[in-house]
């Protein structure tokens, strides 16, 4: 779909977009091109795009000969992708609800693409993180998302999803899409990120202690954890690391934060 076809089609149907799905469909072909261009598909078996909308990103995967899952919430745009592309497998569901391990257990290298709404984009970024068989992640998420993302310690917006990001994979940067490539047009604008999977396996307890560490912000370390653990044993930990007792977990890196958990565990 190039520009005026998109309007076109949403006139015609009388499509009002869904502030409440946080959709904004990408309207130009080009950008569309250019997003793909930076995708590996080395040795790809199957791609998974999440929330596809019209089907820009979904009508420049399709060309690259490799499986193509769409998982779309909306009804009505899964009919509008479902007739559009025939030979794209179509699922009408969450993708928050929908079991990755078993739609993807017959796949050796699966990677997952998606312009993402903010709403559901720490929720979706955790899930991607909890997937073992899943190595790369390509999304198009808010810009300002992204500088969160990848902040780090000491940065005022470094928080419990930088670290366990920047934990389990690293992020790149690949390219800021301008906030007038959409309809409707949102805010601010976008940047397109790729999350490659380190060898870390997803630790549900790492997780857990993580959010502890982050719980109130302006709080200490200690103060955050005393509930949880051994005190003594965090302080010792800070003491030997030539920390003071009052530092807060945003001035801890993701590993140094793993050090410590795994003393405490």
């Amino acid at each position: 779909m190039i520009k005026s076809q998109v309007i076109e089609y949403l006139s015609k149907h009388n499509f009002h977009p869904s502030k409440k799905m946080g959709q904004n469909f990408l309207i130009e072909e080009n950008v569309a091109k250019k997003l793909v261009s930076y995708i590996d598909f080395k040795n790809v078996d199957v791609i998974v795009e999440v929330g596809p909308g019209l089907g820009q990103l979904t009508e420049q995967l399709v060309q690259k000969n490799i499986k193509v899952i769409c998982i779309e919430l909306d009804k009505r745009l899964s009919e509008h992708i479902k007739t559009k592309f025939l030979n794209v497998e179509l699922i009408n569901d969450d993708i928050l609800n929908v079991d990755l391990f078993n739609l993807l257990k017959q796949y050796k290298n699966p990677i997952l693409v998606s312009n993402l709404p903010y709403s559901i984009s720490s929720l979706m970024i955790k899930k991607f993180l909890q997937q073992d068989k899943i190595k790369n992640f390509y999304c198009l998420l808010q810009k300002e998302y992204v500088n969160r993302l990848k902040a780090t310690n000491n940065n005022a917006e470094y928080n419990s999803l930088s670290a366990l990001t920047q934990f389990y994979t690293s992020l790149n940067v690949l390219v800021d899409v301008s906030k007038n490539n959409f309809i409707p047009e949102p805010q601010v604008d976008s940047t397109f990120i790729s999350l490659k999977k380190n060898n870390n396996k997803w630790d549900f307890s790492f997780n857990k202690f993580i959010q502890y560490c982050f719980l109130a912000k302006r709080k200490t370390l200690l103060n955050n954890l005393k509930q949880y653990y051994d005190i003594s044993k965090v302080k010792r930990w800070l003491n030997n690391k030539g920390m003071d007792v009052t530092i807060r977990a945003e001035k801890l890196t993701a590993e140094q934060l793993y050090s410590l958990y795994t003393l405490l565990k």
